[in-house]
């Protein structure tokens, strides 16, 4: 018994020293050991304490590079090394995420005639994150500024809609500013550090630094943007050799399958995914964009999702969902300024008649000595809630500020088969026609007295 202990535990120890140099968890086996030894070497007492051979990366870098160039440095392998070993896991996730919106980058970078492996600078710029939000205000897949986003591109940034959230208008816009950028540069380089930190940024650092390319003015950029082109080809080396690195995807990130319609005008979508038979919450995962339960009348040709499962029933039965989506609980969502209050009068041809809940927008003035925890009291919504309203990083407010906060009002709508259009009356109207009623039966009432003689 005892010699079979010690036979195993000999083979144990021989087969432990044996994978030594093997990468731990590599996907598939490797048998040139000379390979693995480059690939997993370190040198102690070596100046740079490189642990991946140098030239197994420029070799492979120098096949990759198509029309921006990829150069090898020293800046460069310190970062393919960050996302191999200390930064493996974010590089995992970008694998486990690349399918989602790797071919709608492909449609629009052919559709602009950019380069293709400009796809791996959103790695870089959101890790695929499309509610990605900097400390700085930047947004979305591509990270644009709310100026930027509104001025250069028309993308529509308010409470109600952001576009920057919007995969495929941020893409479009996106690359029409990168085509900008080289434009004025000649230069990729200076045009991805351009997107970055900004074109006068990186006028200025030419004329202080004397050099017409990123390299050469690399010490008059800011700290980020230094870091920003060799992170960018970095990454674009992990895309394609991550394997070699021992890090591949595992938890595919599967997006829900969807189409899409331009819609204009107001829309109630509470009202919408209760019709077509899916749940709000659906509806805001499919959207990111849409940031309210409802599209105000100023919408104008907003990209709408919907599941595909839902989609053939939508389409069949668009006129009347839209009809009702846009007339139902309006007055009670929208402030309209109308200072008239009005009733609805149902039609003949009614089928139904239920509850509906629309949300309310409300604003409150912030006091001296309020905080978020007290306004939340006083107006009875969550902190959370009003930090997502007013898209709050932290609960500091101060006095004079504004804050917006939406309440769900229950109210009963009716709508029918043929259609939904509704006539409205005036409340004065209706006050004026019962006064008229009362007085007409005081009248009445008179003649039938006898008189006094």
């Amino acid at each position: 018994m005892r010699m079979k202990v010690k036979f195993l535990f000999y083979f144990l120890m021989l087969a432990s020293f044996l994978v030594k140099g093997q990468i731990t968890g590599a996907y598939q086996p490797a048998y040139d050991f000379k390979q693995i030894d480059s690939l997993a070497r370190v040198e102690p007492g070596s100046s740079d304490g490189l642990i991946i051979d140098p030239s197994l990366i420029r070799d492979r870098l120098s096949k990759l590079e198509n029309e921006i160039p990829l150069n090898y440095n020293f800046v460069t392998h310190q970062f393919v090394e960050i996302f191999a070993f200390r930064k493996a896991s974010f590089t995992k996730r970008m694998l486990e995420r690349k399918d989602i919106y790797f071919p709608l980058y492909e449609k629009y970078l052919k559709k602009y005639g950019l380069p293709d492996e400009i796809k791996y600078l959103s790695l870089i710029e959101s890790g695929l994150e499309n509610k990605a939000k900097s400390n700085k205000g930047a947004g979305g897949l591509w990270q644009f500024m709310p100026y930027t986003a509104r001025g250069g591109f028309g993308l529509r940034v308010d409470q109600y809609i952001d576009e920057r959230f919007d995969a495929e208008r941020s893409t479009d816009a996106a690359c029409r500013y990168l085509k900008q950028l080289y434009t004025i540069f000649g230069d990729w380089h200076l045009a991805l550090a351009a997107y970055n930190t900004g074109p006068g940024n990186v006028k200025r650092a030419i004329r202080k630094c004397g050099a017409s390319d990123f390299w050469g003015i690399y010490a008059c950029l800011p700290k980020e943007t230094r870091a920003y082109v060799p992170q960018f080809i970095a990454m674009t080396y992990m895309m394609n050799f991550h394997w070699d690195h021992s890090i591949q995807p595992v938890n595919w990130v599967i997006e829900i399958p969807k189409d899409s319609i331009m819609v204009s005008g107001y829309l109630n979508l509470s009202i919408l995914t209760k019709l077509t038979g899916f749940s709000l919450d659906t509806l805001k995962k499919l959207n990111p964009h849409i940031l309210s339960h409802f599209l105000p009348s100023n919408t104008k040709n907003v990209n709408l999702h919907i599941p595909k499962s839902k989609f053939d029933y939508f389409t069949k039965n668009r006129a009347s969902i839209l009809d009702s989506a846009r007339s139902l609980g309006k007055d009670n969502v929208e402030d309209s300024g109308d200072e008239n209050d009005s009733t609805e009068v149902e039609e003949e041809n009614q089928v139904e008649k239920a509850p509906i809940s629309t949300s309310k927008r409300f604003s409150y003035k912030v006091r001296s000595g309020d905080n978020l925890s007290s306004v939340s009291r006083k107006v009875g919504v969550s902190v959370s809630a009003l930090k997502k309203a007013n898209r709050l990083k932290s609960t500091k407010i101060r006095k004079g500020q504004v804050l917006v906060y939406y309440k769900v009002v229950s109210t009963r709508s009716s709508y029918s088969k043929s259609s939904s259009k509704r006539t409205k009356y005036s409340s004065r109207k209706k006050y004026s026609k019962k006064k008229k009623k009362k007085a007409s039966k005081k009248k009445s009432k008179s003649k039938k007295r006898p008189k006094r003689r």
